[in-house]
């Protein structure tokens, strides 16, 4: 399998799944753009993949719109976008204790964040002879969340997936929504610190623990090169991941 000459768009790819994707992408010949909040991380992720990092806020609709100007300045196309930008905040709060700010704050992030960059990217997608969008969702949209904004954001994140896919196929477009479970990333180990917290734990033990059991990145990331090949044209829907 080969991503060879790809221009893949990888939102979110400072750090975790992203990051791992970005990897593996450009370890399959794609060439990587990096799309994050994380300057930092970002610029670091993108060396490491020979690529090329852009500072965005997906939350901000001027920076998508100049995050795919500035990819149309450099590129004919884009075969390739992934959205694995996501935050989860107020893990563990009670619904009467949730404030509505961070409930829209998790959805602005989450779920309009994948509409944006799914919206302004277009353009250089549909120059693509086969164009792939994958969204990265969450088993939380599918089961219970430790959080009401996240569950309910990753559940709209796969709706939107599931919408795409019907309305973009006739385009040649091919969308997929990838649902990861636990995996060993800096979000997650958060979440379970912060039960450990709550249950009078130690937070330290907690993490150490769930490291030995949680999935690797790169397990999902090696996933998502898959989808972005032309080997996955015949897949369809939401995959779900370990």
């Amino acid at each position: 399998m080969t991503l060879d000459k790809k221009k893949i768009l990888i939102v979110g790819g400072a750090t975790g799944i992203g990051r791992a994707t970005a990897l593996v992408c450009a370890q399959r010949g794609a060439e990587v753009i990096i799309g994050d909040l994380n300057v930092v991380e970002g610029n670091a992720t993108a060396r490491a993949c020979n690529g090329f990092f852009i500072e965005l806020d997906v939350t901000n609709e001027s920076d998508v719109i100049d995050m795919c100007a500035g990819i149309g300045r450099k590129y004919i196309e884009l075969d390739g976008l992934v959205q694995a930008a996501g935050i989860l905040k107020g893990a563990y709060v009670s619904i009467e204790d949730f404030s509505v700010d961070m409930f829209r704050k998790v959805l602005e992030v989450n779920t309009v964040g994948s509409f944006l960059c799914a919206k302004y990217a277009m353009p250089l997608l549909k120059r693509s002879l086969r164009p792939v969008i994958v969204l990265v969702s969450s088993g939380a949209a599918h089961g219970v969340s430790s959080s009401y904004a996240y569950g309910t954001s990753k559940g709209g994140v796969s709706a939107l997936g599931i919408t795409m896919e019907g309305k973009l196929a006739a385009e040649g477009i091919r969308v997929n929504v990838v649902c990861p479970g636990g995996i060993n990333t800096n979000m997650k180990l958060s979440v379970i610190a912060e039960d450990a917290r709550r249950t009078g734990q130690d937070p330290e033990a907690a993490v150490n623990n769930a490291s030995l059991t949680l999935g690797d990145p790169i397990g999902v990331a090696k996933i998502l090169a898959f989808l972005l090949s032309d080997e996955a044209d015949y897949v369809r829907g939401s995959i779900a991941t370990r």
